[in-house]
């Protein structure tokens, strides 16, 4: 039996994170990183059935994320999904994700349907998702996805220092890095939700254009970050 882990980070989503709990736990342990939030985030996925990971103060998407990986690889988890808290994503989607990584690939990523999102959203995302496989040799379709699956081993392979919206493009970035055998499949896209905006389109880019470019100063702050962040 593998073990799974599927990580939600959530910030002020007690209207709906209980219920993607719910569906969730049919496919593994569920690991809810709560970021600080203002609401009864936490205490409706622990109702719901998930171990709660509570951050004290807001570190952003990638801090959140980076806390549920922490945890997964602690329990030495086979298979890492991550999928948001605020329903925009199919939880019962999560057998295809774990199929795939069954059938050898060690990066999934959803891909979702974009047609009723608006104009800005739609042209923001196809420059994006070009910049970021070109920079990263991949070849994904939805870069800024947040439902995904890595098998265990390869996201331990992984060196992600982003906190907030940048974690999207450093971990396609990462995929690439490693030459990790990836594909996108199609997901559906039950709500549109409003979140990364064209800023923070514009934030991913120069993250990744520095991610990329390598100089000493970058080198020794990630070997900082690596002697205060070791796993």
């Amino acid at each position: 039996m593998k073990n799974v882990i599927i990580i939600i980070p959530a910030y002020n989503e007690e209207k709906t994170v209980a219920g993607v709990v719910r569906e969730a736990r049919k496919y593994g342990k569920v690991v809810v990183v709560d970021d600080a939030s203002k609401d009864k985030t936490a205490f409706e996925a622990r109702k719901a059935g998930a171990l709660v990971v509570r951050h004290k103060k807001n570190g952003g998407l990638g801090a959140a994320l980076r806390s549920g990986f922490a945890r997964a690889l602690q329990v030495k988890a086979d298979i890492v999904v991550t999928i948001d808290a605020d329903g925009q994503h199919n939880p019962k989607e999560i057998r295809k994700f774990i199929s795939l990584i069954g059938d050898g690939y060690d990066f999934v990523l959803g891909t979702r349907n974009l047609s009723s999102y608006p104009l800005v959203k739609k042209v923001g995302n196809f420059f994006l998702n070009g910049i970021t496989n070109f920079v990263s040799g991949t070849h994904l379709k939805d870069t800024e996805s947040g439902f995904r699956a890595f098998r265990g081993s390869a996201l331990r392979r992984l060196y992600l220092k982003a906190e907030r919206y940048e974690i999207a493009v450093e971990i396609v970035f990462e995929v690439g890095r490693n030459k990790l055998k990836h594909t996108s499949i199609p997901i559906q896209s039950p709500r549109y939700v409003k979140g990364v905006g064209v800023w923070d389109g514009v934030k991913n880019f120069v993250y990744l254009m520095r991610r990329k470019r390598r100089t000493m100063k970058n080198t020794l702050e990630d070997i900082w970050y690596v002697l205060r962040n070791k796993v």
